[in-house]
């Protein structure tokens, strides 16, 4: 029995080490920094929740095959979507602490580039969706923001064209975020 452990925990670490960390997406979503603070220090409590359908950030479909190859990001999605939202509030002059009656929860609905990939040229196409609710004990303001963007090249998709594409669709959306002058409006009045 104890031999059949030892085997068993050998072949979970041999799976978990095949996943190197050259096979990782680098996910870097771009904060949209404000120049001026539209407020001193109003504060709320920051929530996120990772609602993707998939947990992979990427994936790769052959031209000619079923299969379809999935891959991760390095970073907690949920945690670099959060990050990158807190950095543009607080650049806003809003502060975050972990009991206030004012919450805003960032969603991940949907973060993924989808790489097609024929004999001698991909296309790439990323789409990133982040639903943002700003609630008070008056009421709460709520709405979805979506981005999209593809890249084509020549021969093979690396790394480094899907990080491209997902982190520059990723910060487009959180442009959309920063500049919505409602959710800006509600946060600044009911906060």
């Amino acid at each position: 029995m104890k031999k059949l452990i030892m085997l068993c925990a050998a072949l979970v670490l041999t799976a978990c080490a095949s996943v190197s960390q050259t096979d990782l997406i680098n996910l870097t979503p771009s904060s949209t920094l404000s120049s001026s603070k539209v407020t001193d220090g109003l504060a709320f409590t920051l929530t996120s929740q990772d609602i993707r359908s998939a947990q992979f950030i990427a994936v790769i479909k052959h031209d000619g095959e079923e299969q379809a190859q999935p891959m991760h990001a390095k970073q907690n999605v949920r945690k670099a979507y959060e990050a990158a939202v807190y950095q543009q509030f607080f650049s806003q002059g809003f502060t975050m602490t972990k009991n206030s009656n004012n919450i805003v929860n960032v969603q991940v609905v949907d973060a993924l580039a989808t790489v097609s990939q024929a004999p001698v040229k991909y296309d790439i196409e990323g789409k990133v969706t982040l639903k943002i609710t700003a609630e008070t004990p008056n009421g709460k303001f709520v709405r979805t923001y979506t981005g999209s963007g593809t890249k084509s090249g020549s021969f093979t998709a690396d790394k480094t064209d899907i990080e491209e594409v997902i982190n520059r669709v990723s910060s487009r959306v959180l442009t959309t975020i920063a500049k919505d002058s409602e959710l800006t409006k509600y946060m600044k009045g009911n906060f």
